[in-house]
């Protein structure tokens, strides 16, 4: 059985871009699968937790998971 966690992210604002105006980045989120797979974790992706109204994703989940250990 596999086990599954999820981390949420939120973006932070870090400039001014281009035509929409502002620029947003996920701070340390390398770090953050890094430091799952080094504990065992399988990384299998995202999903957008919230958007904002021009599109860019606001917060978002990473999703882990790893073998479950059966107990018998």
């Amino acid at each position: 059985m596999k086990k599954v966690k999820f981390i949420e992210i939120e973006s932070e604002l870090c400039g001014w871009g281009g035509f929409k105006g502002t620029k947003y980045v996920f701070p340390d989120i390398n770090k953050t699968i890094e430091k799952m797979i080094k504990k065992g974790w399988e990384y299998c992706g995202y999903v957008p937790n919230t958007t904002r109204g021009t599109g860019e994703i606001e917060k978002l989940s990473l999703i882990f998971q790893k073998d479950e250990k059966e107990n018998i």
